[in-house]
């Protein structure tokens, strides 16, 4: 007679632990790209180098994979080898750091690295070429993300907590740094501030585009899009308040669509709450960004919206924006950070009365606002990839 084998509770929290990814890291982007690259594993992140995950592994050895930083390490070799006298040979181990030279990579590859991916690391470096090698699979619906411009949702947690501005000034540098083609869609098609904070004055095409898709075709971009500068274009709106809108799910598909075949990237600024026939805008993006203040109706809105992108497109592609983090009469970061459940992916400090006064003059802030490219320019990262592209060629010339 055959039975049936009953685990203890002892073998099977063992069986668990030995699902476990557990990375070391000493930097909250690349935490932030680990977590939502790697989402649905068992993940352990923790501040630390491969010298803590050494000491680790001297008395825990039940897990499955290993991330760890070498970055800033004078001899990584030596490291590795005090490594490798502690760590179970069926664990695979993957490595970050600073270290560009295809010299070094090989090496690594040659003593049986799972994978090494050089600083900065992003959600889709992760997605791309980590997960794969330890889960063996991709996030849903990856590749229909990928067909096309890539989609980046702005979403404001509250009013006046400067979505538009950043909407406004991540897609110029955007365009700046990647020299590509940039699209600017504004969704707020009564009251929408994108264009009176550049200075211009929208037609009607938009709303026509998004309420019947066949009235849509590729003339609408000529007719529609206003000129920012060389690389960027506006795409936007100015409807009467007591205009009764009928925008359609696949007028909104249809604009995308469009505006992805266009152009490298389109920066779109979401009306908050969510009608459903904005849906699809949050399924096409590749990242939405829940832009917050530190304050209670932010946090709470946070909260709700994070949970509604969860639900409309899932969870791996949301990143928090912490707008003015230190602004006089704001809330601490520990509430903060206890009411989000981690750190916020994103911060941008406040930058004092200039960003006010470039929405007054109808001028981008990037231009008079110092420290504000700075700032964006670890955002930038995490959307582009740009600083961490070399690995891209590396796999093209050794043919992986």
């Amino acid at each position: 007679m055959n039975m049936a084998v009953v685990e203890s509770p002892e073998e099977t929290a063992s069986l668990v632990a030995r699902n476990r990814i557990v990375c070391f890291v000493n930097d909250e982007l690349s935490a932030a790209a680990l977590r939502k690259g790697l989402d649905g594993s068992n993940l352990v992140i923790r501040r630390g180098t491969i010298r803590h995950a050494t000491r680790m592994l001297e008395t825990d050895t039940d897990l499955y994979a290993l991330v760890t930083d070498i970055s800033g390490m004078d001899d990584p070799f030596t490291e590795l080898e005090r490594l490798a006298s502690v760590c179970p040979p069926d664990v695979k181990v993957a490595l970050i750091g600073d270290n560009r030279e295809i010299t070094f990579y090989r090496e690594l590859m040659e003593i049986g690295l799972t994978e090494y991916l050089p600083t900065p690391i992003t959600r889709d470096i992760v997605l791309d070429q980590l997960r794969p090698k330890l889960l063996g699979d991709t996030t849903p619906a990856q590749s229909d993300r990928d067909r096309g411009g890539h989609v980046v949702s702005i979403c404001g947690a509250q009013g006046g907590a400067g979505a538009t501005s950043v909407a406004i000034n991540l897609a110029l540098q955007l365009a700046e740094t990647t020299k590509a083609k940039v699209a600017l869609l504004d969704l707020h098609l009564q009251g929408g501030e994108t264009a009176v904070m550049l200075g211009v004055r929208p037609g009607p095409g938009l709303r026509i585009a998004l309420e019947n898709p066949m009235r849509a075709d590729t003339l609408f971009l000529e007719r529609a899009a206003i000129d920012v500068n060389e690389r960027v274009c506006l795409i936007s709106g100015d409807e009467d308040l007591d205009a009764k809108l009928d925008i359609t799910e696949a007028g909104v598909r249809h604009v995308i669509g469009l505006l992805r075949q266009r152009f490298n990237y389109v920066v779109v600024d979401v009306p908050v709450p969510f009608p459903a026939s904005i849906y699809p805008v949050i399924q096409m993006s590749r990242h939405v960004l829940v832009l917050l203040e530190a304050e209670v109706t932010g946090l709470r809105n946070a909260h709700a919206l994070r949970n509604a992108v969860t639900n409309i497109a899932g969870k791996d592609r949301v990143f928090t924006l912490l707008n003015r983090a230190d602004r006089a009469g704001g809330l601490p970061r520990a509430t903060i950070v206890k009411a989000l459940g981690a750190e916020p992916d994103m911060i941008i400090p406040d930058l004092g009365k200039g960003m006010t006064q470039a929405v007054n003059l109808g001028v981008p802030a990037l231009k008079h606002v110092s420290g504000l490219r700075r700032h964006l320019a670890p955002i930038v990262r995490e959307i582009t990839g740009v600083g961490a592209n070399q690995k891209a060629r590396w796999k093209r010339w050794l043919g992986l």
